[in-house]
């Protein structure tokens, strides 16, 4: 089984929704309460931790980076989305904490 694989599986999903709202958690930030126990499109999973970001970049900046340390993204990787000064950079790096989240979820799965 792969990562990409395993993100068409809708418990996987849902799994990775719950890191995901985790590691928000730990820094104050709450997904709508559906978001742990309804399994998303990926789609709509991008549009909401899209949402989730922006609000922590307006509203709460110097929570940024410690909810990168979270996550574990590191921060070269995160200052090559925002140095490229791309208008949709933000729905790439989305792509990139959804698939490290996911990752974690996986690996927990692969070796358990």
């Amino acid at each position: 089984m792969d990562l990409v694989a395993s993100l068409s599986n809708q418990d996987f999903v849902l799994k990775t929704q719950r890191q995901i709202s985790k590691d928000f958690n730990q820094h104050g930030f709450e997904f709508e309460p559906q978001f742990d126990t309804q399994c998303y499109e990926i789609g709509n999973l991008r549009v909401a931790v899209q949402e989730m970001l922006l609000e922590v970049m307006e509203k709460q900046p110097s929570k940024w980076m410690p909810l990168m340390y979270t996550i574990d993204i590191p921060e070269k990787q995160y200052l090559k989305f925002v140095s490229d000064r791309t208008v949709d950079w933000i729905i790439d790096f989305t792509f990139l904490v959804i698939k490290r989240e996911a990752q974690k979820v996986f690996f927990r799965e692969s070796f358990k």
